[in-house]
């Protein structure tokens, strides 16, 4: 399996506009995935620098990723049909250097 980056899945590239502090799976799965959505289906045109809230390292797969992951959202449609969509988020920007040690 190819490891995601930006060199092998090229796509849409946004300007850091959105300050987020924390990388949590809640943050990046709901709201990291509603800014791609706006950023797809509006003219938000918005990139997400996280900024760690605590001292520990940044999650190694969001570094060598590139900021590239995968969400994948399965349920029930409002007809109550069963529904599953993956979908790549490229709203997270890859490690900014520059904010990481902000306190």
């Amino acid at each position: 399996m190819k490891t995601l980056n930006r060199r092998d899945f090229p796509g849409a590239q946004y300007p850091e506009r959105i300050i987020q502090f924390g990388e949590g799976n809640f943050l990046r799965a709901f709201i990291d995935w509603q800014i791609d959505l706006l950023n797809e289906h509006t003219d938000l045109n918005a990139g997400v620098v996280i900024v760690r809230p605590i001292e520990s390292s940044f999650p190694p797969s969001l570094s060598t990723q590139d900021g590239l992951y995968t969400t994948i959202i399965r349920g029930l449609n409002e007809k109550g049909e069963a529904v599953s969509d993956a979908r790549l988020i490229r709203s997270v920007k890859p490690r900014n250097q520059r904010l990481c040690g902000l306190r």
